[in-house]
């Protein structure tokens, strides 16, 4: 099996209901698709870069696979995935999901090659997983009244989104919880918006809510943080 092609391309998407992080608000979204074209199969896979997590924009993943990858795929063969990524190492460095579209895309086409869906090659045992739904940030009353709707629709796991406002932040999260009751998995992300001690006393002012995760309460620019907040609570 040889790679005869890679082809890329933007795809923009408008969110049916936008929705505001700590560092921004979102309409839409923009991933860009990797297609690796072989003479049997097509090989899937998907960017979604974003300025502030990964460092990428669209365009620039576009480039880097069409002007960096292209050129060492043409002609390989794409079974051969941990050869392929080692020459990529270099050129990907700093293109995460760059990198993390052309892995999905061999990992599609090892498993289209070999009749298997890919999380029967990584070894799951799950044909299903319960996700979650994202609520921005709100006001209280429009939080709570936002996660009721979703637990209508069927979801049984909320992510709240903040940031801005750790006590503020822990009210809301109290509240879902006292309206949707205790068999929901409730998540929270910060997207990088705490301090360390601010994180702490969110967890701390949370906890009879039994927030499932605390995701990235604190800046990617300094890991230490992230440990500091780690070692910090349970």
């Amino acid at each position: 099996m040889k790679i005869l092609r890679v082809e890329t391309g933007e795809v923009r998407m408008r969110l049916a209901e936008p929705y505001t992080i700590a560092y921004e608000s979102v309409a839409e979204a923009t991933n860009v698709l990797l297609r690796l074209v072989t003479e049997t199969h097509v090989g899937l896979g998907c960017a979604a870069p974003d300025p502030v997590v990964t460092g990428e924009s669209p365009a620039s993943v576009v480039e880097v696979l069409s002007e960096r990858v292209a050129p060492e795929l043409t002609g390989a063969d794409p079974l051969r995935r941990e050869r392929l990524h080692e020459r990529l190492a270099a050129p990907l460095a700093d293109h995460p999901s760059a990198r993390a579209a052309l892995d999905m895309a061999l990992w599609d086409l090892l498993g289209k090659s070999a009749g298997l869906p890919v999380w029967r090659l990584l070894g799951g045992h799950r044909r299903r997983i319960e996700t979650s739904v994202t609520i921005g940030i709100l006001p209280e009353r429009e939080t709570v009244e936002s996660a009721r709707g979703w637990l209508e629709r069927g979801f049984r796991c909320l992510k709240l989104k903040g940031g801005l406002d750790a006590e503020a932040d822990a009210v809301r999260v109290r509240r879902v919880r006292e309206a949707v009751g205790p068999d929901v998995e409730l998540r929270f992300d910060a997207n990088q918006g705490y301090s360390v001690e601010q994180a702490l006393r969110f967890v701390e002012q949370v906890r009879a809510a039994r927030i499932e995760l605390l995701e990235q309460p604190t800046s990617q620019g300094d890991p230490d943080l992230l440990g500091s907040v780690s070692r910090g609570v349970s």
